[in-house]
C-alpha cells in the first residue's frame, strides 16, 4: 500500500508539472523583450510610428527588422545579406531568418517586397498568411507612396495573427489537462492494467493533438513585386 501511495503521489506531481508546461506554452513565449532594427535609405519612413506599431511584437520577444532600400534585388538574396550583417540570418535551407525574428523588406529598384518570419512564429505567420499581408496590406500602401502606413499596418497584422494563434492554443491546453486528470483518476481507483492501457492511449492522443499547433517546421516567407 505504501508503494502504491508513493507511486500515486509522484504521478500526481508529474501530471501537475505537465499541466503547468501546457499552460506556459499558451502564454508569451519570451522572457525578455526583442529589439527593433530599422534601415531606411529613402528617408520616407516615420520611424516613431514604426516603433509604436512594433512595440507589442517586441514585448513578445520578437526581433523586428525593417529594411527600406533604394536599390536591392528581387530574389531575396539582398535581404539575406542584410540579415547576416545584423546576425539575424537563418542557418539552414529551411531557416532563412533567425528563429525569433520577423522582417519586412522593401526595395524601390527593383520594386520588390518580402516578408519573413522565423520558425518561432511561422506557425501563425505561414507562407499563405504572409502572402495575404504582403499583397493586400503592404503592396497597396507602397503603390500609394505610403511606406510608413504599409509597414505599420503590416506590423499590426503580424501581431493580430500571432495573438490569434495563442488564443487558439488554450482549448488544446485545457483539453490536455482534462485528459491528464482523467488518467490520474483511472490509475488511482481502477484496475492497474486497464488504467495503464488508457494512460498510454490518451497520452499519445493528447500529444498528437497539441504539437502540430505550436509552430511551423521552418521559417516562412513571401516575396514579389509591388
Amino acid at each position: 500500500m505504501d508503494a502504491r501511495r508513493f507511486l500515486h503521489r509522484h504521478l500526481f506531481l508529474l501530471l501537475a508539472l505537465i499541466a503547468l508546461l501546457l499552460l506556459t506554452g499558451c502564454t508569451e513565449q519570451a522572457v525578455s523583450p526583442g529589439r527593433l532594427f530599422v534601415t531606411d535609405e529613402t528617408e520616407r519612413l516615420r520611424q516613431s510610428d514604426v516603433a509604436q506599431a512594433a512595440a507589442p511584437l517586441i514585448q513578445r520577444g520578437i526581433n523586428v527588422v525593417v529594411f527600406i532600400v533604394e536599390r536591392g534585388d528581387n530574389t531575396g538574396r539582398a535581404l539575406t545579406d542584410r540579415l547576416t550583417e545584423i546576425n539575424l540570418q537563418g542557418h539552414s535551407s529551411q531557416d532563412r531568418i533567425a528563429p525569433d525574428a520577423i522582417a519586412i523588406y522593401v526595395s524601390y529598384e527593383p520594386r520588390y517586397a518580402e516578408l519573413r518570419a522565423g520558425r518561432n512564429w511561422s506557425g501563425a505567420l505561414t507562407d499563405d498568411v504572409l502572402t495575404d499581408i504582403r499583397t493586400n496590406t503592404l503592396n497597396p500602401a507602397l503603390r500609394n507612396d505610403n511606406v510608413t502606413g504599409g509597414v505599420v499596418e503590416t506590423l499590426k497584422r503580424f501581431e493580430s495573427a500571432i495573438g490569434e494563434l495563442n488564443a487558439d492554443l488554450w482549448p488544446w491546453a485545457l483539453a490536455g489537462i482534462v485528459v491528464l486528470v482523467w488518467v490520474w483518476s483511472l490509475l488511482s481507483g481502477g484496475s492497474r492494467s486497464h488504467s495503464q492501457r488508457r494512460r498510454s492511449s490518451l497520452w499519445r492522443s493528447s500529444r498528437s493533438g497539441s504539437s502540430s499547433r505550436v509552430s511551423g517546421r521552418g521559417s516562412s516567407s513571401s516575396g514579389g513585386s509591388w
